[in-house]
């Protein structure tokens, strides 16, 4: 039985405030307490919801993950933003979506995360860790896997992606399109300085670890980001860790969704024009 809904919401977006607004008194008419979260405020959950639903786009959606990391709550994800790669449900099919989650009529789609951590700091990531320079400079990184050296890399940096991530950051970058349900993350360059680095896909099952050994620029310090919201800097000599998270975020989706679809309808597959 549903109780309790969190509501996460862009305040930068007027669709989602109209959203949210209409959606809670909608649930609270169903005798559904709502808890309504401001996600541009980085506010989260005081006490566990039943179920929660993102408006917004998804960096909204993304936000939320990550805040439900750890627990089995189900998330909507309703496109009140952009492309909405990641959004189950649009806004007006919002109300007879939700009164099927009532009567258990959904289907629920899990979403792996990355556990990426640097010294004491740990972060998760539901779509990719990224490895940048604010300076537009390329710099020096060592790739090492299951304990075992990998290659260096200089360039502009690189994307660790999860299946889901693989639509993001990491496509733009030419990387593969990765079904969500594989047990994988891709390994993808930025800009490589050589004609032969190209994106690899590893087994989730080990770690990788990233080293950066900028030894020729001191001056030069690596961005290390997580879903492109979490932020911290790694020094010379300076590694971070990744690895698959014990965590998966609980999706829930409508009975006849289609990831095959998803692809079709956001990347226009098929149509020619």
């Amino acid at each position: 039985m549903i109780k309790k809904a969190a509501f996460f919401y862009n305040s930068k977006r007027e669709s989602a405030i109209r959203f949210t607004e209409s959606a809670v008194a909608f649930l609270e008419k169903h005798r559904i307490k709502t808890e309504k979260l401001c996600v541009n405020k980085r506010e989260a959950p005081r006490e566990n919801a039943d179920i929660a639903v993102s408006a917004g786009g998804d960096g909204t959606a993304l936000y939320a993950a990550r805040c439900l990391a750890g627990s089995k709550t189900p998330l909507i994800a309703v496109n009140a933003g952009g492309l909405g790669f990641l959004s189950s449900v649009e806004p007006g099919d919002f109300r007879d979506f939700f009164i099927k989650v009532i009567k258990g009529k959904f289907k629920k789609v899990e979403r792996s995360f990355l556990e990426v951590s640097s010294g004491d700091s740990v972060y998760y990531a539901l779509n990719d860790c990224v490895l940048r320079s604010p300076q537009p400079r390329a710099f020096h990184l060592k790739a090492g896997y299951a304990g075992e050296f990998l290659s260096s890399y200089f360039g502009d940096g690189l994307i660790i992606s999860t299946p889901t991530g693989s639509t993001a950051y990491g496509l733009a970058a030419m990387g593969p399109i990765i079904i969500p349900t594989a047990d994988v993350f891709c390994l993808s360059p930025i800009c490589p300085h050589t004609l032969t680095h190209r994106p690899l896909v590893l087994s989730a099952e080990k770690e990788l670890e990233i080293i950066f050994c900028e030894e020729s620029e001191k001056d030069i310090k690596v961005t290390v980001s997580v879903d492109g919201q979490e932020n911290f800097t790694l020094n010379s000599g300076e590694s971070v860790k990744i690895k698959k998270s014990p965590f998966t975020l609980v999706s829930a989706v409508p009975e006849n969704y289609s990831w095959f679809k998803v692809l079709r309808e956001k990347l226009s597959w098929g149509q020619r024009r």
